[in-house]
């Protein structure tokens, strides 16, 4: 009888462990930081470049790799809209790299090395743009490298208006059509929905941040350089950290680590 006892006490605790544990994992998921980066374009030499806008390939692996290392791991705009409102799953450590406006070096540079890695990572694309290499300050990859992209489940493609022009500044039918003509181009020439929105210069107003919810937008983002997101940040724009050509791979933890709950 003794040893029934015994035996009845340990299950009990285990039971009592093994719940306890989901009630804190639970717990911990509910209450995810997530932080967002924001790269823009990668050149082979940096010297007599914007360091605000570029970074080499190898800056940008470094990166990555660091970013691996530390133990954060790569979601997409879509699963953390699913987390928010779906009631999905994140992996330990979410975090969220992403691209503004669909440059070539995306494609030949960071789709690589995120690819070999294992990450994913959010480009937001000036649908004006798309394949352009001429009258364009850097050349920006095409429709069908795109949906190359997209299909292998590396790169998700949003939008990041049709023109790159401040939102902030337009009047209510400028700032409509660029909206929802980036929206269609995507949806058309990918043959996916387009459902998150990033806003050139991160100009933005009540208006337009309606004219997105009602053209379909799930989430709209921001650019800065503080904060992370959690569950209650939608449907305010998501906050996201710019990275910048001259930061050490140390100086992109310390900013993230930094970052986390804010």
């Amino acid at each position: 009888m003794r040893k029934i006892n015994i035996i009845l006490i340990f299950v009990l605790i285990f039971m009592s462990a093994t719940v306890f544990l989901k009630s804190y994992t639970k717990e911990n998921e509910a209450a995810a930081c997530v932080p967002v980066l924001l790269y823009h374009n990668i050149v082979p030499v940096i010297e007599n470049e914007d360091v605000l806008l570029n970074i080499t390939p190898e800056q940008f692996g470094l990166h990555m790799k660091a970013i691996k290392n530390a133990g954060f791991n790569t979601i997409t705009y879509r699963q953390f809209y699913d987390f928010a409102f779906n009631g999905g799953s994140l992996p330990e450590n979410p975090i969220i790299v992403t691209f503004d406006d669909g440059y070539k070096s995306n494609y030949t540079y960071a789709y690589p090395v995120l690819k070999e890695l294992g990450m994913r990572a959010t480009i937001f694309i000036v649908t004006s743009t798309v394949g352009a290499t001429e009258n364009v300050n850097y050349p920006h990859f095409s429709w069908e490298e795109a949906s190359e992209m997209e299909k292998s489940g590396v790169m998700e493609i949003q939008s990041h208006s049709h023109s790159h022009k401040d939102m902030a500044d337009m009047d209510y039918a400028d700032a409509v059509r660029e909206i929802r003509l980036s929206k269609y181009l995507i949806e058309t020439n990918l043959g996916k929905t387009c459902d998150f929105f990033a806003y050139p210069y991160g100009g933005y107003n009540d208006f337009t941040f309606n004219a997105a919810q009602q053209a379909g937008y799930l989430l709209q983002s921001k650019v800065g350089n503080q904060g992370s997101n959690t569950k209650d940040t939608p449907p305010d724009p998501m906050k996201r950290l710019t990275v910048c050509g001259d930061m050490t791979a140390e100086d992109v933890i310390q900013m993230i680590e930094s970052n986390l709950g804010l």
